[in-house]
């Protein structure tokens, strides 16, 4: 036999095969609450702020850095803003009487949670009261459940064939809607566009839409993720490094069994609820480990516009207080 084969190892005939241990690596919690941001709660009803874009500041450093990964493992967020809020409750609208001259009137909700059948309720009233209720008195808006179909879409006609009727957005950065052309209006909402809708007809529908404000929401902490090497990209147009992205969903993904058409369907996002998730396959961070998590950290909160959540609520919050709710966060610091 040659010394290459009597040198081979011999092949392993037992069924029983050598185990190896293995357990997850050693983490340490560290946990956030927005309302921390407060000393105590004399500041806080003192100097009500955002919840959406503060501060935690502590004279010492929150975590020594004997850590090399940080990862967001659970999230609750109470949802308290509205789909109808600053930026998405005005819309114009253009109309003609038999004929006659092109008319323009400025439709503007009050603030406040609306399911798709409440946008177009309130709506048809604003409509039918033009002029004291002598112009579109037959005005009619629904959402759904048309001619016995069940699409999510918004439907209005004039109430006479000699009436026509059509929807223009606000106009960007004006003294009416200063906000910029990246930002979701009620036209958006109605899931309107300018070749159905922004023209006279008599009769007209949108596209589908979920009557949304934002889909998700971004949290970002910037003092969290500066030693990430590799960053964050994203399909907007402003990329960030984030902590996570929340989505707008219904618990355990349960599927909606109300029809369009009915009073009662409401979309996540038209409704006060609380938003739960637990991560399973988290952001892993990277983190240096000579390096301390640092006492002062700032957290903000971005919609699907790329804007502060907050900044939907300034008008609102000067004359009725801050339509807010505080959120938590656990992150999960591990060793190795």
């Amino acid at each position: 036999m040659s010394a290459f084969y009597r040198n081979a190892p011999l092949p392993d005939t037992n069924a029983r095969q050598a185990a190896q241990t293995i357990r997850p690596s050693s983490t340490a919690l560290l946990t956030i609450d927005s309302e921390d941001r407060y000393k105590d709660y004399v500041a806080a009803s003192a100097n009500p702020t955002s919840p959406y874009n503060f501060s935690i500041t502590k004279t010492e450093s929150l975590m020594p850095g004997f850590m090399t990964r940080i990862g967001v493992s659970e999230i609750s967020f109470p949802w308290a803003i509205p789909n109808i809020n600053d930026k998405t409750r005005s819309i114009d609208v253009i109309y003609t009487l038999s004929g006659g001259p092109i008319q323009n009137e400025t439709i503007t909700l009050s603030n406040g949670f609306y399911r798709p059948q409440e946008i177009a309720t309130a709506i048809q009233v604003a409509v039918r009261a033009f002029n004291g209720g002598a112009d579109l008195p037959a005005f009619t808006m629904s959402y759904g459940g048309v001619s016995g179909g069940d699409e999510p879409r918004f439907f209005y006609n004039s109430g006479a064939g000699t009436s026509l009727v059509g929807f223009l957005p606000m106009t960007y950065n004006s003294a009416d809607y200063p906000f910029n052309s990246n930002t979701k209006q009620l036209y958006d909402i109605l899931g309107f566009e300018a070749t159905a809708n922004s023209s006279l007809n008599n009769a007209s529908s949108g596209f589908s839409t979920f009557c949304q404000f934002t889909r998700y929401v971004d949290i970002v902490c910037n003092q969290l993720t500066n030693s990430q090497a590799q960053k964050d990209q994203t399909s907007q147009a402003i990329a960030r490094d984030m902590l996570c992205r929340l989505y707008l969903s219904t618990a355990s993904n349960i599927q909606s069994t109300v029809k369009t058409g009915d009073a009662t369907f409401c979309p996540p996002g038209c409704a006060a609820t609380t938003l739960y998730k637990n991560f399973t396959l988290p952001k892993q961070i990277q983190w240096i480990p000579n390096q301390n998590i640092p006492g002062f950290l700032q957290f903000q909160v971005y919609d699907d516009s790329g804007d502060l959540l907050d900044n939907a609520f300034k008008e609102d919050a000067e004359l009725n207080g801050f339509p807010y709710t505080d959120w938590s966060m656990t992150m999960l610091v591990s060793e190795c």
